[in-house]
């Protein structure tokens, strides 16, 4: 880990305050969250501070090509380019629209991702999946597990990975798996509070903290600033 640090800063002193100083080191951490509700943004904005802070990050996305990942974080002033010149952060797009043979493809790219993730971890601080439940979703509930349980030794070694799912998309008993064996879990949402639409995170776990953690962070997506975190007031008002 760079610097041997405990934590680390997702870019933004208000988000990094509201989780306790930030996301800490080592972590599994679960964020789930609906198409809408600023999951990649939260994703991007963590690797942003993670790089800033001279860590390593690779990113598996399912959601975009290695462009189009770039470009979303450059209108949100998260522009990640420099760092992915340089190798500070690497990004493995994996695809299968289209293609009839994607669900058997996709019953072996668990355990793909996993066997690239034990075999590059000198490599990396940060590991995210994004999303997980693309990956995860025609899998075995063993390879499904194995998998876990490989991340959760990874991550003992002061290592942080980071896994996105959808709602809806894994079966319940996995789910209760995944949020049982990861260290932090927040869920993200759409709100209405007095008329107005705001995105939310609910902590619901955040283990190694190294102070006290909002349970409810009211947050909006701004595009010169990336996640502007509202005040509390005005999130109850």
């Amino acid at each position: 880990m760079a610097g041997a640090k405990s934590v680390i800063t997702t870019g933004s002193e208000e988000l990094d305050s509201r989780l306790g100083g930030g996301i800490p080191i080592p972590m599994l951490l679960l964020v789930e969250g609906d198409h809408g509700t600023g999951k990649s943004v939260f994703l991007q904005q963590i690797t942003y501070g993670a790089l800033k802070s001279n860590f390593t990050v690779y990113y598996i996305t399912t959601e975009a090509t290695v462009r189009e990942f770039l470009l979303q974080s450059k209108r949100v002033s998260l522009d990640l380019t420099s760092y992915f010149l340089r190798g500070k952060l690497r990004v493995f797009p994996v695809h299968m629209e289209g293609a009839k043979w994607a669900k058997q493809i996709a019953k072996l790219l668990l355990h793909v991702v996993g066997d690239f993730m034990k075999r590059t971890y000198e490599y990396w601080d940060v590991f995210i999946v994004d999303s997980f439940s693309v990956l995860a979703v025609y899998a075995t509930t063993s390879t499904v597990l194995d998998f876990l349980t490989l991340a959760k030794n990874i991550v003992s070694q002061d290592k942080v990975v980071i896994l996105s799912v959808h709602p809806g998309v894994l079966s319940e008993e996995i789910m209760i798996r995944l949020r049982s064996v990861c260290d932090g879990y927040i869920r993200l949402k759409i709100v209405e509070v007095g008329g107005m639409l705001l995105k939310a995170m609910e902590v619901a776990k955040f283990r190694g903290a190294l102070g006290p953690v909002d349970s409810v962070i009211a947050f909006d997506v701004d595009p010169a600033f990336g996640i502007k975190v509202m005040p509390l007031s005005l999130a109850k008002a």
